[in-house]
């Protein structure tokens, strides 16, 4: 293949602050086996204060398919954009940077594409923790217990889906949908995994195409990550309601009810106001339980009896100040056309 000729396939990283895990990630986008064309990697970088752009320049002199591109948005939501309008690959694949990639990951995302026709082609994500409360956010994040039916967290079983994890697009179709919605600076996945629904897309989900997830590793970091999920699908919620799923009312259901309940506890001096967080209670201890037994480890089982209703209120309280904060606005991509078509 002549070394002016476009690549097949266009890998863009968002990073920000990243330096314990971008090396890895593009050591596994590196290494990249049975494509069929060329690869280049754009690493759009927002303004990271660590050591993870001395990182990545490193990376870049050894390797020409790295480009390193400034963010000046720092959100991951401009990073896509950004990476959208410089790629030259016909396909573009959007990874994380706290990801590890198996070396055969872009091959089956482009099976996958061709074999099927989805638009969109994710696999499943697989969480993995450091230290004891990591480990036990892992074990929450591929359970039932703690995200519904979120499929691409433990499917085993090739399906079309409402969103993945690990988008793999044609650039023309993200050209065509407008690229990401900048003004939804969290949960923008989602948000153009909707909107491609509308256009009559498919999104595939693929159990043979799998990644490693850094998760976060303490209780409060968690929390701040479940509560912008929670704020920002509301935003998703109002513009899409025919296509986000009902399950994600859980938690801010769950969030009124528990008010509700002490409120009325407190007011009524009656126990019986008690039931649902009792009713909460026994069902984190039969999850940590079950859990536990699955993967037959104890300590981060016990842990997720906080873990869990840390997630879940978290995600409701978020959802709730999202109510309150969010107006519909009518959804568009932010890629000019004219603009990303150079």
């Amino acid at each position: 293949m002549q070394a002016d000729t476009a690549p097949l396939i266009t890998a863009v990283v968002a990073t920000y602050n990243e330096e314990r895990h971008i090396a890895e990630c593009l050591a596994g986008l590196r290494s990249q086996v049975d494509l069929p064309g060329s690869l280049e990697i754009l690493v759009v970088d927002g303004g990271s204060t660590d050591h993870t752009v001395e990182i990545v320049r490193a990376l870049a002199a050894g390797d020409a398919r790295i480009r390193l591109l400034d963010n000046p948005g720092r959100y991951q939501v401009f990073a896509w954009n950004i990476g959208t309008r410089e790629a030259r690959g016909h396909f573009v694949a959007f990874c994380s940077a706290h990801t590890d990639y198996a070396s055969d990951y872009l091959a089956r995302c482009y099976d996958a594409q061709r074999r099927t026709g989805a638009a969109n082609v994710g696999g499943v994500q697989t969480p993995v923790g450091d230290g004891l409360i990591g480990k036990s956010i892992a074990l929450a994040m591929q359970s039932p217990f703690g995200v519904g039916n979120a499929h691409f967290r433990y499917s085993s079983d090739e399906r079309f889906v409402d969103t993945v994890f690990g988008d793999f697009f044609e650039r023309r179709v993200l050209l065509d949908l407008g690229g990401y919605d900048e003004t939804v600076v969290f949960n923008e996945d989602s948000e153009l995994n909707y909107r491609l629904r509308q256009a009559g897309y498919r999104i595939l989900l693929s159990p043979t195409i799998r990644v490693n997830y850094h998760v976060r590793e303490s209780i409060p970091a968690l929390m701040r990550q479940m509560f912008r999920y929670g704020f920002w699908r509301r935003r998703t919620q109002l513009e899409h309601p025919r296509f986000v799923p009902w399950r994600i009312m859980a938690p801010p259901l769950l969030v009124l009810g528990l008010v509700f309940s002490l409120i009325g506890a407190v007011l009524l001096r009656s126990w019986w106001w008690l039931a649902l967080p009792a009713i909460y209670t026994l069902f984190t201890v039969v999850a940590a339980l079950v859990i536990g037994m699955q993967r037959r480890t104890l300590l981060p089982a016990l842990c997720l009896l906080f873990v869990l209703p840390a997630m879940h209120i978290a995600y409701g309280l978020g959802w709730w100040n999202g109510f309150f904060v969010h107006r519909k606005r009518g959804v568009r991509g932010s890629l000019s056309r004219a603009r990303a078509a150079s």
